[in-house]
């Protein structure tokens, strides 16, 4: 949501976490419409209506901001796999399958981001460390219900589902590989 554009940027009401998210709503959505590359300071603050120094108040540098999208990003899917782990009360399993069911579950804009994500995780250590911390802590949190090895062999062909629907590959039968890989994770 954006806030009613004033006309001079130094002339508007301060409000710091309405800034913050505005900033970070304006790197998702350029990210997500138009990919990493647009995701330019100056691009940033235009589309949040906030002025450069504005921008570097709240974050040191693009890379700051963009390693906030992620935790943000993270924090979207913490929730969603509690959310769908909470209907399985800690059976074996359970983060698993939470986790194909969230692999499965992304709208266009969030294949989109990850997109941009993945690209620049694979070149930006930063990045990549927090999805490693985020996906280490989860593990460690669900060591008594997912730490087999064939669990882990499911995650990771979740994580190409991932990568297939991030690329917008036109997959065919996608409900019956979710379903296949859930069930595979309920053999012991």
């Amino acid at each position: 949501m954006k806030a009613s554009k004033v006309k001079n940027a130094y002339m508007k009401k301060k409000d710091p976490l309405f800034v913050r998210e505005s900033l970070l709503n304006a790197a998702f959505e350029l990210a997500a419409t138009k990919g990493m590359p647009d995701v330019t300071v100056n691009k940033v603050s235009e589309l949040a209506d906030v002025t450069k120094g504005a921008f570097f108040h709240h974050f040191d540098t693009k890379e700051t901001l963009v390693t906030e999208l992620m935790q943000m990003l993270l924090t979207r899917l913490d929730k969603q796999c509690d959310r769908l782990m909470a209907e399985e009360e800690n059976s074996d399993g359970c983060f698993t399958r939470a986790y194909i069911r969230a692999a499965f579950s992304e709208g266009a804009a969030e294949r989109k981001i990850w997109g941009a994500l993945l690209s620049l995780m694979a070149s930006k250590d930063q990045v990549g460390w927090v999805w490693d911390n985020w996906l280490s802590e989860r593990l460690k949190r669900h060591s008594k219900t997912d730490s087999r090895i064939e669990l882990r062999a499911v995650r990771l062909a979740a994580d190409g589902v991932w990568l297939e629907r991030i690329m917008n590959a036109k997959s065919k039968n996608l409900k019956g590989v979710e379903e296949y890989l859930i069930e595979i994770t309920r053999i012991r």
